[in-house]
């Protein structure tokens, strides 16, 4: 059995560590940054840490990045790039060494969300004999400026094209 904590927004040490035992998957949301990011500015933890997603990541959890639509905004592509600048609505950097890569972000849309799923043999990445869904971008892969998405592809058919 495949063990799926959702909404792993705020744990402990000995928490993360008893998820990394489990083999449990650790389903976070980067746009919880700038959703309630003001919330918890300046709020003291006594063991917990908020949002510690480079907790998880450290500590040998799979990772699977969701958005939590329609309560926060679902754009992975901004999403990714909260969860990598760690910018809160109101601007100010929080947690900064909780930040994941940009790349590890979307990898965590793709093939971390497949794995968490239970669909990592059929869909997440590009690999003969799994779902053709893809999704072209435009740009650097930089979260400061996120690329726009240029094309969508579901089962290998074009079904957005940009401009």
């Amino acid at each position: 059995h495949r063990f799926r904590v959702e909404h792993a927004c705020l744990a402990s040490h000995a928490q993360i560590r008893e998820m990394a035992s489990l083999g449990a998957v650790g389903v976070v949301q980067p746009g919880f940054i700038d959703h309630v990011g003001r919330a918890v500015e300046g709020v003291p933890f006594d063991e917990e840490i908020w949002l510690p997603f480079g907790e998880l990541a450290r500590a040998g959890i799979a990772l699977a990045a969701s958005s939590d639509d329609p309560c926060a905004f679902h754009e992975p592509l901004l999403t990714s790039a909260r969860g990598t600048t760690r910018i809160t609505g109101s601007g100010t950097v929080l947690a900064p060494e909780q930040s994941l890569p940009y790349e590890e972000w979307l990898r965590l849309y793709t093939a971390g969300a497949a794995y968490a799923g239970g669909q990592e043999h059929e869909r997440g990445t590009l690999t003969p004999g799994k779902r053709a869904d893809l999704v072209v971008l435009e740009g650097p892969l930089d979260a400061e400026h996120p690329p726009r998405v240029a094309q969508t592809w579901v089962a290998g058919d074009l079904v957005f094209r940009a401009g």
